[in-house]
């Protein structure tokens, strides 16, 4: 199989974005971008409230995507330009003329004490670029009993 460059994989991102937003708030207008096309589209569920739409990506084209078009963005939590991201996705979705005080930036990491304590330099580092939720992956095997201790 083939992987699209960037540049379409970003397009593709972000006319996924509008055409989920069109379906779920009703709209049965046609819509032609150069990724996806809709030709009076009906039928579809309408989730009351729709789920956020979180845009993850690595760098300042899908941070602007994820301001733009989405209600989040998401990345590592160790990235080394995680508060120039966050910065780019939140001017983004205020120049879009949506509420930034709805944008949410949140990260990812594996499961380790550096991030179930408080205080320490990585926590503060996410305070400081206004990281909204920390998501902790664990890797197999899972000890449940332990991960709830935690």
């Amino acid at each position: 199989m083939e992987v699209s460059p960037d540049r379409v994989r970003a397009e593709r991102v972000a006319e996924t974005a509008q055409v989920l937003r069109r379906l779920w708030t009703g709209d049965e207008s046609s819509f032609v971008g150069t990724q996806f096309r809709l030709d009076r589209p009906s039928g579809f569920l309408r989730p009351d409230p729709p789920p956020p739409i979180i845009v993850a990506g690595f760098g300042p084209r899908m941070a602007g995507i994820a301001g733009r078009h989405g209600d989040g963005f998401n990345t590592q939590a160790m990235h080394p330009d995680l508060a120039e991201l966050a910065r780019v996705a939140r001017e983004a979705h205020s120049a879009s003329g949506r509420d930034p005080r709805r944008f949410s930036v949140s990260v990812f990491a594996g499961l380790s004490e550096r991030w179930l304590r408080a205080g320490t330099p990585e926590r503060a580092r996410l305070e400081r670029v206004g990281v909204d939720r920390l998501i902790l992956l664990a890797s197999p095997p899972y000890d449940l009993g332990g991960i709830r201790l935690r």
